[in-house]
């Protein structure tokens, strides 16, 4: 709500590029590129939620309410992963890689993960770990069936390969065999193989794809409402969650333009003079919309920390994580900065890949303490470490949630039943835990048990065919892309449980698929297919009716600034804040008609104006005019936006191994119950005695047993 630019006017493009997203997405050496489906309004939305709830639930303790701030700016830099570490620990830059993941290996080897197919484009790369080295030799008899597989995959040993250490020439060997080998089937083919070989990857769906989705049909996704504008069915994208196995329905499309003045503006009777209501005053109780209205009170109720006051809106609540990466302990993290205690159950067997597998590391060396990734999305929490493959193990976890408000688990569906705890254990010692199971595809349906990644998953939900330009290869979003709209999800899934719970002491147990909640963000292009039957494809950074809008060079190397002109009104404004030069004069481009149909001149035009002058001087003259303008932000560019500093995103936080290091707050600030980043994340098994000894009550002499005998491994 305040800061520099709070003030400042911007459209999806200027907001895609204040927060780094866009300097990651695209080409090497080519302007950055948007998704051509504005992505900011949902990002923005889900934040919004998830402070909203987050408020409710501090509500709950206080009786206050409380202004939430919600940054859209900040909520897309959620979206961009972990590529601000690499220049907070490093000093390097991430940068656009067209189809490439970067980031993944201290060799400096990137791996391609977009390639073309007979009849489009396909997500799959090169991965280590038990599921990788699978998916590769699963691509070699799949080679082999279709007439041989070249030497230099046939005679490679699977079982050595790691992401993080391979050569680029080791790479490049592999890769030569793959891309002639994808380019014999169809998308529909590698699908069913995949699907079949239980590999790694998925086609880069359109949403003609994802409505047709089995997985999709079998969950019950597809949803009906009643058209207000004709009274008939249409097709609609369902909830983003299973609460207690079932899915909630959608009650209605949106409004039409005052639909529902009538039950919102009903008028009781007349007030007696005196009572505080004053002629026409809208009903404060009674008749209208909200007359039978009814709110059970919070029960139970955390204590509060003083007179009325609460340390903040998640004090008193404890969290229990089981698994890794970041759709999972993300959900943790902004509980945790939010005031939860948040406990990551982990193991010496079996680590946290954002330990080990995923740079950047403290002066480029691997360690488990020295990931920056893992610090990056677990500050705040504490660490116990036990083996879950033995019994004992089991059972202090058992012991652990018996005392907590929530659970959240992110491993492969059915895996936390089998290693027991499932929730129909827990929950018998626990009738008020809240459990949110969040992985791909949901606990059930015909793929729920197919491995992937965010990376996959990302393109499977239509992401990836709507970046980048016509006819061309489809480059990549940064990261595990729809993990972090799964952790939003997550989140307000979870905080809206313990709504209830403390008003009703039910629990509950969560399904969420992050396969779903990706495709949320897909509505408006799934219902544009639905109800008019068109297939939205990449449209570079061109917008339906605005021109300029898109991104252009200026003085120096790989400098942009985003820009855009919505109307014939800002078009002047525009002409002016550039000394209204010969070439913008004229009706020509006086219309936004005229613009559109002249965008290619319009655009090499203002190339040849912003690629004149610098950055700052571009931005400070548009916006003196009040017009929508953004630098675009690289990653060291995050760290000093004014705006960004002004909000204090960046917290720095004391880690014992990788020193000061900066944790990412919330997009979103409850103004009376704000965000605490005051402790870095935990080394491993570095809470043991803490969780063992004063949660659960076990002797030093009882710690050391059971670490002697495996149990802490």
């Amino acid at each position: 709500m305040d800061g520099p630019f709070a003030t400042c006017p911007a459209s999806d493009l200027e907001i895609s590029a204040a927060s780094g997203g866009l300097w990651l997405a695209g080409d090497p050496g080519q302007p950055p590129v948007r998704t051509t489906l504005p992505q900011s309004p949902s990002w923005a939305g889900m934040c919004a939620a998830m402070g909203t709830v987050m408020a409710l639930l501090a509500r709950d303790v206080t009786g206050n309410g409380q202004h939430v701030d919600v940054s859209v700016q900040a909520s897309m830099i959620t979206a961009i992963s972990h590529a601000p570490v690499f220049w907070d620990l490093l000093r390097e830059e991430q940068n656009r890689s067209g189809p490439y993941l970067t980031g993944r290996s201290v060799t400096g080897a990137n791996y391609r993960m977009i390639w073309p197919c007979r009849d489009g484009y396909v997500a799959f790369a090169l991965y280590g770990g038990p599921a990788g080295r699978h998916t590769a030799k699963q691509m070699v008899a799949w080679m082999e069936e279709l007439g041989g597989a070249p030497p230099a995959v046939k005679d490679f040993d699977w079982d050595s390969f790691e992401v993080t250490t391979c050569t680029p020439e080791t790479v490049g060997q592999l890769e030569s065999a793959v891309g002639p080998f994808l380019l014999k089937l169809t998308r529909q083919d590698f699908f069913q193989g995949v699907i079949a070989r239980n590999m790694l990857g998925y086609p880069v769906a359109t949403v003609e794809d994802i409505w047709q989705d089995a997985q999709l049909e079998a969950r019950g996704f597809h949803q009906e409402v009643t058209a207000p504008w004709n009274g008939q069915p249409v097709p609609f994208p369902g909830s983003f969650a299973l609460f207690d196995g079932r899915r909630l329905s959608l009650r209605r499309t949106a409004p039409m333009l005052g639909e529902h003045n009538g039950e919102l503006f009903t008028l009781p009777s007349p007030v007696a003079a005196g009572e505080g209501q004053g002629e026409g005053a809208l009903p404060l109780s009674g008749a209208g919309l909200w007359a039978d209205r009814q709110i059970p009170s919070p029960h139970p109720s955390p204590a509060a920390t003083g007179e009325g006051v609460v340390a903040s809106a998640c004090h008193g609540l404890r969290v229990v994580e089981f698994g890794g990466f970041a759709a999972g302990p993300v959900v943790g993290k902004h509980m945790a900065n939010y005031g939860a205690e948040v406990i990551r159950v982990e193991s010496r067997k079996a680590l946290d890949g954002f330990r080990t597998h995923y740079p950047p590391y403290k002066d480029n060396i691997p360690g488990t303490e020295r990931a920056g990734i893992f610090s990056f999305f677990n500050d705040g929490k504490r660490s116990v470490t036990l083996n879950l493959k033995t019994e004992r193990g089991v059972g202090l976890a058992r012991q652990l949630v018996a005392k907590a408000d929530v659970v959240v688990e992110n491993f492969t569906p059915g895996t936390i039943s089998r290693l027991g705890l499932g929730y129909d254990l827990l929950s018998k010692a626990n009738p008020g835990l809240v459990m949110l199971s969040t992985c791909n595809q949901g606990q059930f349906g015909p793929h729920a048990g197919h491995p992937g990644f965010g990376s996959h998953l990302t393109s499977l939900a239509g992401f990836t065919h709507l970046l980048g330009h016509p006819g061309e290869t489809p480059p990549l979003l940064y990261g595990p892309y729809i993990d972090y709209i799964a952790v939003g999800f997550g989140t307000i899934a979870v905080l809206a449980a313990l709504v209830r719970k403390r008003r009703t002491g039910q629990g509950a147990y969560i399904d969420v698929s992050q396969y779903e909640t990706g495709v949320q963000f897909m509505t408006p292009a799934l219902l544009d297919y639905l109800v008019n039957g068109r297939i939205l494809s990449r449209n570079g950074n061109r917008h339906p009716t605005a021109a300029p809008h898109g991104v252009f060079p200026c003085r120096g190397h790989d400098r942009w600034v985003a820009l855009s002109v919505e109307d014939d009104v800002e078009w002047q404004r525009f002409a002016e804040a550039l000394g209204s030069p010969d070439w913008a004069a004229g009706p020509a481009l006086a219309t936004a008609k005229g613009r559109k149909a002249s965008e290619d001149r319009l655009e090499a035009h203002v190339s040849a104006w912003t690629s004149q002058l610098e950055l700052d001087d571009v931005a400070n003259r548009l916006r003196a005019a009040h017009l929508r303008v953004y630098p675009v932000n690289s990653m060291a560019g995050l760290f000093s936006d004014p705006q960004l500093r002004h909000r204090q995103t960046w917290r720095p936080v004391e880690h014992p191994v990788q020193g000061i290091v900066h944790a990412e707050a919330p997009p979103f600030t409850l103004m009376s119950t704000p965000p605490r980043l005051e402790r870095p994340a935990p080394c491993l098994g570095g809470d043991n005695t803490y969780v063992l000894g004063e949660i659960l009550g076990l002797s030093t002499t009882q710690i050391n047993d059971l670490a002697s005998q495996g149990v802490l491994d």
